[in-house]
């Protein structure tokens, strides 16, 4: 046994230190196999810079000496992180030097909007929040119910509707929700009748009520229990309360504190820097590590293993031979995927990431969840409503796709974008430019992709503009999706009828998944030209 173990342990050394490359890597031109040293320094210097940069006390951080110090340590950690994806590459894996470019360009920008962006354009440095939770009631008022605008509460519908109070579904005939469960308070049993009776809008008609009632209380009282299982327990709904701390940090133990938490905070939570996809709303949800462990089993690891066995087999069935025959393997999605398997890899593999980005989020708040409730130990969900729910391009990218660089892509696209909208139109500073913001955010993101995946593609820019071309698009689309929606509402609203019509909806579904996995093509052409597919499908 120890044996096996100290050989398989000398096996994953030898890996490790192995530098000769993977097969499928082609790493930029003179870049070398990353170091140690040069995958520590810069985030130990950023670390460093960071504890020079929390507000007093004491009074002498605002010093002009040690100022000049936090940046000249701030300006030498951007540098190490912008040279990162530049001089190094990590041969055993193409994935990790994809990542490996995401990090240094992120890691770089946020040095800089850290130290130089924030504080001496906005004058502002992140102060932490302290976030206070009380216990609501999970299901809203009637009057609540009518009064609430779409997306009011941010586009995260309440997801825990089968623990309904009675008396509100019993009350009104055309309730919000159409298969809400009514579950007395201590109890266990399931009101089932008069529940699904009210359930249902008066515009379905008398057929589709009598086909109601014409199903067994049985049948729904097993339908309702396989929906619990699969749904899992409850997270305690609460009501939360962010105040922004005065005076803190205090002693040295408090700034090291704060540097760590500012540095491992992509999205802004637990400071004045929360993104808006993290505080859309104060209701929101505390789950347990129960809950977490509950969907990566029933709903992440089924997603993720469907979406890659889709993977492995068109990679298999297509793609495997590429370049044996002489054709040119970076052509092999066009040449070889008939349209049909193109649209079909293009959504495993968006399946494939977001379950692998939910599995990730879900096991650092399961490591994490013994530091409650210090932020690191707050994890605010990573997409804000269910992809089903999702009714056109801009609520896909707003709600239904994580927002982990939406700084990034705020600071140096979507204000850039705005103040170019608002210099070639002439408009003031206080009216909207939404074109420019849009634009500005997908073409940022689009740089940031293209130029991780060009890391593993021999550092050719053609050859990484896939990315750069699904991200442009889907900004394209948002546009148009907004002018069209804009000139059908007014159009309605001339001839006297309703704003919006109930088949609004699957249109904006239609549309939303049309342009995603259409443009998407692109995508999935730039990750099988780089060999992401091939690793993604453990294809050695």
């Amino acid at each position: 046994m120890a044996s096996s173990i100290s050989g398989y342990i000398t096996q994953l050394h030898d890996f490790i230190i192995n530098p000769e490359l993977r097969p499928g890597l082609h790493p930029i031109p003179g870049s070398q196999p990353l170091t140690l040293s040069a995958a520590v320094l810069p985030p130990l210097v950023y670390y460093v810079a960071l504890l020079l940069l929390a507000p007093p006390p004491p009074p002498f951080i605002n010093s002009f000496y040690v100022k000049t110090i936090r940046n000249i340590l701030a300006l030498t950690a951007g540098i190490l992180f912008f040279r990162l994806p530049l001089a190094y590459h990590v041969p055993q894996s193409i994935g990790l030097t994809y990542q490996l470019g995401l990090v240094g360009l992120y890691g770089g920008c946020r040095v800089m909007d850290v130290f130089f962006i924030s504080p001496y354009c906005f004058h502002h440095i992140p102060r932490r929040v302290v976030y206070v939770h009380e216990p609501r009631v999970q299901t809203p008022g009637l009057d609540e119910l009518g009064t609430r605008k779409e997306w009011s509460d941010g586009g995260v519908q309440e997801p825990y509707f089968h623990q309904e109070n009675k008396n509100v579904a019993n009350t009104e005939n055309t309730a919000v929700k159409a298969t809400q469960v009514d579950v007395s308070p201590g109890s266990n049993t399931t009101q089932t009748a008069k529940g699904r009776r009210s359930s249902l809008p008066s515009s379905l008609g008398v057929v589709a009520r009598r086909i109601s009632d014409s199903i067994p209380d049985a049948a729904c009282d097993s339908y309702f229990a396989v929906q619990r299982s699969l749904h899992g327990p409850d997270p305690q709904p609460v009501l939360e309360t962010a105040t922004t701390e005065s005076g803190w940090p205090r002693t040295l133990r408090d700034r090291a504190s704060w540097a760590l938490e500012l540095e491992l905070s992509m999205r802004g939570v637990g400071f004045t820097w929360t993104t808006a996809d993290v505080r859309h709303t104060r209701k929101t949800w505390l789950p347990a590590v129960g809950n977490r462990i509950h969907s990566i089993l029933v709903h992440v690891l089924p997603i993720l293993l469907v979406s890659w066995l889709v993977i492995r087999s068109i990679y298999v069935r297509y793609l495997a031979t590429a370049g044996e025959d002489g054709s040119e393997e970076r052509d092999a999605f066009d040449e070889r995927l008939p349209a049909a398997a193109q649209l079909l890899l293009t959504g495993a593999l968006g399946a494939f990431l977001m379950a692998a980005f939910s599995l990730g989020h879900s096991l650092f708040a399961i490591a994490l969840s013994p530091l409650a409730p210090g932020p690191l130990a707050f994890f605010p969900p990573l997409y804000s409503a269910r992809i089903w729910d999702v009714a056109g391009v801009r609520r896909f990218w707003s709600w239904g796709w994580h927002r982990l660089f939406t700084r990034l892509f705020l600071v140096y696209g979507v204000w850039p974008g705005e103040w170019a909208e608002r210099r070639l139109t002439g408009k003031g500073a206080h009216e909207p430019a939404d074109v420019g913001k849009v634009l500005g955010g997908f073409l940022s993101s689009a740089f940031v992709h293209a130029f991780s995946v060009r890391g593993v593609l021999g550092g050719d820019w053609s050859s990484a503009a896939g990315e750069a071309k699904f991200f442009a698009l889907n900004g394209l689309a948002v546009v148009v999706e907004g002018a069209v929606a804009r000139a059908v509402r007014n159009s309605r609203k001339k001839r006297g009828g309703s704003e919006r019509m109930w088949y609004d909806g699957w249109v904006g579904r239609v549309w939303w998944i049309a342009v995603v996995l259409g443009s998407g093509r692109n995508f999935t052409r730039g990750w099988v030209k780089s060999g992401l597919v091939r690793e993604t499908a453990f294809i050695y």
